[in-house]
């Protein structure tokens, strides 16, 4: 590291001086215990914040704080992995690049920048912790995300680093950020948040077992915004806690009935794939009206006939069916077509169509894995 960097003579540059000799490697064992500490520390107030906020990281009330130190701890830890010289290769890269970008450097502006690396490594800590511990809870999570992202009328917004959830038309600047003073009258913010009780027995009797995901979680905000007296929202882990526990209890009811069923997480990740199936099928849509209706390469009633065999052409896909092929699903709606024909008439347009699907859905298949 540069031993040039300048600071601001007016500040204390312990802490400066401090992460300074950590990347160059001339630190003490005291100075290095400090910087550690101070890691713990913001680590710890972070996870601490988390709960204050709802959310279950520690275990049993009794040893919570302990627990937290530890994980505090275990999320931290691998910023202190050293390299062959002994010096910790990820502080040396975060800090060179913030100290080059801000030569005038003081105490409080390090602290800052320590704050934020710590944060960023809890979060990404955090998230991985939570998928070895719940593998299924993570894929739930994930999965009405995607509900959420791919459907138009369901909408997320983030308060105090808590996430919620809502049901309406949102004009595409207000999407995703603090509410706009016309939106928290939709909303209702004022008053006060729907009880747990109230939106269990809500989702219950919404809730039907064949929805999708997004469905599921639109009858719900549909239900809530009929509820004049109370938000017209509600929390996104709380929606998580509904969706895992109700949709487990059914699938435990059926399995107790005698009937053979797939598991929460087979039908969460199938009705995520169908979603995705509706959303790569409307972009292929927009592609035939705008390439070969509207230059009238095609008529109509077989453009209609080539979406749907494309849909087919991808849930094949993820099927893995073996016998698939394009010519197959063409003639399942062209009963009368031929091979011959096919190759004549069909196929240059519509393998070079099924190919953009493919593709396209490839893409949303890699948030999956």
């Amino acid at each position: 590291m540069n031993k040039e960097v300048r600071r601001d003579p007016m500040k204390n540059a312990n802490l400066t001086q401090l992460v300074y000799s950590i990347c160059d490697g001339s630190y003490s064992q005291s100075g290095l215990i400090q910087y550690i500490n101070l890691a713990q520390k913001i680590s710890l107030s972070y996870l601490k914040y988390q709960e204050m906020l709802g959310k279950r990281i520690s275990g049993d009330a009794w040893e919570a704080d302990l627990e937290l130190a530890d994980l505090a701890m275990d999320c931290i830890a691998e910023l202190f992995g050293r390299d062959e010289s002994g010096r910790f290769p990820q502080l040396k890269k975060y800090y060179e690049g913030k100290f080059a970008e801000m030569p005038f450097i003081n105490d409080a502006e390090v602290l800052i920048l320590t704050r934020r690396l710590i944060v960023r490594k809890t979060k990404q800590e955090l998230s991985r912790i939570f998928r070895e511990r719940d593998p299924e809870g993570a894929k739930i999570v994930r999965n009405i995300k995607v509900a959420i992202r791919t459907a138009a009328d369901l909408h997320l917004f983030r308060e105090l680093g808590k996430e919620y959830v809502f049901h309406g038309p949102v004009p595409k600047n207000e999407q995703g950020g603090v509410p706009s003073a016309r939106l928290a009258l939709y909303l209702r913010r004022t008053l006060p948040p729907i009880p747990e009780e109230m939106l269990h027995k809500l989702f219950l009797d919404n809730y039907r077992s064949g929805d999708s995901v997004s469905v599921s979680i639109r009858r719900l905000l549909e239900a809530i915004h009929s509820l004049a007296d109370n938000q017209n929202f509600c929390a996104l882990d709380a929606v998580v806690k509904l969706v895992r526990y109700v949709k487990f209890d059914v699938c435990r009811e059926r399995l107790a009935a005698g009937e053979s069923v797939s598991t929460p997480s087979d039908e969460l990740e199938s009705k995520e794939m169908e979603e995705y199936i509706s959303v790569v099928m409307e972009s292929i849509w927009s592609r035939l009206d705008f390439q070969y209706l509207r230059t009238h390469k095609l008529p109509a009633k077989k453009a209609a006939i080539y979406h749907r065999a494309l849909r087919d052409v991808l849930y094949d896909l993820i099927q893995k069916r073996d016998t698939s092929s394009y010519y197959r699903n063409l003639k399942f709606y062209m009963p009368e077509l031929t091979q011959k024909a096919y190759r004549q008439q069909e196929r240059s347009v519509f393998e070079y169509l099924a190919k953009l699907a493919k593709k396209e859905f490839r893409k949303y298949l890699c948030e999956m894995l």
